[in-house]
């Protein structure tokens, strides 16, 4: 592939830089109005330097369009990530415990409350305000929230806490990315509706017309399993799905075809196009086509959520349809770029979504890498030409996606060619007969039928689901990939790549230097686990966990937690855990003794390294009154807000000398238990 085809990258790419720079080097609201000055600066400059027609120049008009570029992205994410209101203006929102709000987002049930996104439109105080909230508010029997209600709330809102425990999800910079920076719970009874002004009138037709769409499943029949699988596949509403099910497609590798994503958008569009192919006659009616197509598209692309995958999608089929109507050809790089970069243009921040990521990485390995595969092998049957096209897109998705997605969520299916080659093709036949069955729904008797087919059409779908993941070996977990590993696997990819389309030995050098610089650095990560030794008290609501590393071992002293199913353990320690690379025990934490070569525990003593820690109850608060000797107190007890540092400096350590190891404390409560069981203190 000749770059210098793709003049849009001369833009993309510094913009990106740009964005990646404003997000990690975290620059303040301030520096806006130099950027802005910056960037008209180099816009005169080069709009001079046009005039410039020797070869010699075009290097300084590159240069000077790429600076200009990179600082529109730094200005772009710096306005997003800055807050609203300033700095005095947050203290009071704070300070204040009565607001007036508007929801901004449709409401999200949880088990006893629910999660709004609220936009603050004035303190009690009078204080205007325009920053963003999350609330959760809790659940009201005899009321409910709307989307654009404006509310009065008493509530006291805080800024997000950072993670409580290592390597665990970050909820205040996940949110500061959406411009969120405030939350607080609104208790039953502290809210009382006001109006309802309906911010986005498109957003509101969309959510409507999605839930009577749904409805239309209900209304011929259709429950459980089957109807969570079809609201989600052709409406991208999966609230209601079990996390079982959920996870079913996950160990699959099929979990694309739950949510709506750019195959949806393109089946939809592929639909369209074969009902619209009379208006193809005439000119007239080929421009109104045209515009039914992008319509139908954006239309369905709001009811479905405006997922990052789906917008990219119904942007790049939107340059597809334009280019038809123009008679112009319309070159996939040209469409992907000119889509992520108008994406990245309105919302920068859309660069750190998951979804995003996954979607474009997928769709560049299946236009880059699946001719390459799928000119490895020539099938004679047109059956078997689609199965082995169907083969090779799924293959090209996965190498291309494998980096991220492992770096992400740490698991990797085996047989996903397997369940690619049936699930995918049933996904297909089910959003058809689901696109059928809404387009009959009024006729009775006929919406029976159809319904009856699309309901063991996804069974006969789950069923294969559950038959691969239940295979021996289908999921690859804890896999653990750097941000740097990520990088260079990339590299790894991209050279394979240019090696086999250029045949040229320098780019096979470079995969194998690369491969190798990959592999250098899995060697010292196993070096650094090996001389890992550390203790860590994690911070979980209502539950005693204490983790002790020894090279590559790790054993959890927890009174609920039993195993690694847990979902204490799935929340707060896994993410940590995979990062360790070790073998984890579970042991009770009242075990009165327990030994292995790096740790000893009699009772509420443990013995680790050349320290030994006391676990408190939970009941209590302070240790007994007295000279204490040099033992690190660890308290787990039921405070959710108490962080390990806090603990250390609660109870305030100290050390104790020789003579103090005679006073009548050490002597009654400590000394006589130490001896009697081994363990030693180091009195200085």
């Amino acid at each position: 592939m000749n770059l210098s085809k793709y003049p849009l990258l001369k833009i993309l790419l510094p913009y990106v830089v740009g964005i990646l720079v404003a997000c990690f080097c975290n620059f303040s609201g301030k520096i806006i109005p130099f950027l802005f000055i910056a960037i008209t600066v180099l816009w005169l400059m080069m709009l001079l330097m046009l005039r410039l027609k020797h070869y010699k120049w075009q290097w300084l008009k590159t240069v000077t369009m790429a600076l200009a570029f990179t600082f529109a992205g730094i200005c772009a994410t710096t306005l997003r990530l800055s807050p609203r209101v300033s700095p005095e203006q947050r203290a009071a929102a704070r300070e204040n415990h009565g607001f007036l709000v508007r929801v901004t987002d449709f409401p999200v049930p949880r088990a006893n409350s629910d999660k709004v996104v609220v936009e603050l439109l004035q303190a009690v105080a009078g204080t205007p305000l325009k920053e963003k909230a999350l609330l959760y508010v809790q659940k009201d029997s005899t009321a409910a929230l709307h989307y654009g209600d404006v509310l009065a709330i008493s509530t006291t809102l805080s800024e997000f806490a950072p993670p409580a425990n290592p390597d665990a999800f970050d909820m205040r910079r996940y949110m500061q990315r959406k411009g969120i920076f405030l939350t607080g719970y609104v208790s039953r009874g502290d809210w009382q509706l006001l109006d309802n002004v309906c911010p986005n009138a498109m957003k509101a037709f969309s959510h409507v017309l999605q839930q009577r769409l749904a409805a239309c499943y209900a209304n011929v029949g259709m429950t459980g399993r089957e109807l969570d699988i079809v609201r989600a596949i052709l409406l991208g509403d999966d609230d209601t799905m079990e996390p079982e099910l959920r996870a079913a497609y996950a160990s699959a590798g099929v979990s694309h075809i739950l949510c709506v994503s750019g195959m949806h958008v393109g089946i939809i569009f592929m639909i369209l196009n074969f009902l619209f192919k009379p208006m193809d006659l005439f000119s007239g009616t080929r421009v109104a086509k045209a515009l039914l197509l992008m319509l139908s598209i954006w239309l369905y692309a709001n009811i479905t959520g405006l997922s990052p995958s789906v917008t990219r999608s119904a942007t790049m089929f939107t340059f597809v349809t334009i280019g038809g109507v123009l008679r112009r050809n319309t070159n996939i790089f040209h469409s992907l770029m000119a889509s992520l970069f108008i994406l990245l243009a309105i919302k920068p921040l859309l660069l750190f979504e998951v979804g995003f990521q996954l979607s474009y990485f997928a769709v560049f390995g299946i236009v880059l890498i699946q001719p390459r595969i799928a000119g490895l092998y020539t099938c004679k049957t047109k059956v078997g030409n689609y199965f082995w096209e169907l083969l090779s897109v799924s293959v090209a998705a996965q190498i291309a996606t494998f980096p991220i997605s492992a770096h992400y969520f740490g698991t990797f299916p085996n047989y996903f060619m397997l369940s690619n080659l049936t699930v995918i093709t049933l996904s297909f036949v089910v959003m058809v007969t689901g696109a059928g069955l809404l387009a009959v729904s009024f006729v009775p008797f006929v919406s029976n039928g159809i319904a009856f087919l699309l309901t063991w059409e996804i069974r006969i779908m789950n069923a294969i689901v559950t038959f691969v993941e239940g295979l021996p070996g289908a999921v690859t977990r804890d896999i653990d990939l750097s941000g740097g590993q990520v990088l260079l696997l990339y590299v790894v990819i991209a050279m394979a790549y240019c090696a086999i389309c250029y045949r040229k030995h320098i780019y096979g050098w470079a995969a194998l230097s690369a491969l190798a610089l990959l592999s250098g650095t899995f060697a010292l990560r196993r070096v650094a686990i090996e001389r890992r030794m550390e203790m860590v008290a994690y911070n979980i609501r209502k539950v005693s966990a204490l983790e002790f590393c020894y090279g590559g071992e790790c054993l959890l002293f927890s009174d609920s937690i039993r195993d690694a199913g847990s979902p204490h353990y799935t929340y707060s320690i896994q993410n940590h855990a995979r990062k360790l690379h070790a073998r984890w025990t579970f042991v009770p934490i009242d075990t009165l003794c327990y030994d292995t070569p790096f740790l000893i525990k009699r009772g509420p003593f443990i013995q680790f390294g050349d320290k030994c820690y006391y676990l408190l109850k939970r009941k209590e608060r302070v240790l007994p009154a007295g000279p204490r000797p040099r033992v690190d107190v660890l308290l787990l007890q039921h405070n959710p807000t108490m962080r390990p540092e806090e603990v250390a400096s609660a109870l305030d350590f100290a050390a104790v000398t020789a003579d103090e190891t005679n006073t009548p404390f050490y002597k009654e409560r400590w000394r006589t238990y130490c001896e009697a069981h081994g363990i030693r203190f180091d009195a200085r």
